[in-house]
């Protein structure tokens, strides 16, 4: 099925905006969600151990409350939290836990290869509020220690009622700014009950 639309951006507001004009089918936006898709994936899991992981020599339960508090001193609500299983779930609307200037920096990083990667009619907007942005926070206690390890996950309610198929990873700059914002706003809490500052892990510190 091809769809004809009109010059204008193929959703409102997001963290994609396609120009389109002339025809394009949704297997055409589709399979440039996934090539853009798989390569911030591919970013995603090689920056994990610089971004996405740190360690708390502190006692898990401890660590745990800090984690939760962290998320709302970052404009992000709580949706789950697990004790037993070791989880934490934040969600809010985009450019949540960045700022608007954050996000466009973003936008300005990203943007060239949004448009290489996806094809013409993908571009990256200013305004990015029609996105969910959710982190899940896993904790496992390791010895004396706790280990955290943060995943990010997109997902656009807007496309999904066109019958589109947005991409599921965050800009990898967007990782990486949000990720040093988490690990500052865990510090602080951390700090402020005596508690030592988050380190990255060692190779003997996986997650179980």
């Amino acid at each position: 099925m091809r769809i004809l639309f009109r010059p204008l951006r193929l959703v409102k507001l997001g963290i994609f905006a396609a120009l389109l004009s002339g025809c394009v089918s949704l297997a055409d936006i589709n399979a440039g969600f996934q090539r853009i898709d798989r390569q911030w994936q591919l970013e995603y899991q090689k920056t994990e151990d610089a971004y996405r992981y740190r360690v708390v020599e502190a006692p898990y339960s401890v660590v745990f409350e800090q984690v939760k508090k962290s998320f709302l001193d970052l404009s992000m609500p709580t949706q789950l939290d697990n004790i037993s299983k070791g989880v934490i779930v934040a969600e809010n609307a985009a450019p949540h836990p960045l700022t608007k200037d954050e996000w466009k920096a973003v936008v300005k990083e990203e943007n060239p290869r949004i448009k290489e990667l996806g094809g013409w009619m993908f571009r990256m907007e200013d305004d990015a509020k029609d996105y969910i942005v959710t982190v899940a926070a896993t904790l496992v206690p390791v010895g004396e220690t706790t280990v955290i390890r943060l995943d990010y996950k997109l997902d656009n309610p807007k496309y999904r009622s066109m019958g589109i198929i947005p991409s599921e990873h965050a800009p990898p700059l967007a990782v990486q700014l949000g990720s040093a914002k988490f690990w500052a706003a865990l510090q602080h809490r951390l700090n402020s009950v005596s508690l030592p500052t988050p380190r990255r892990r060692g190779a003997d510190e996986q997650m179980v």
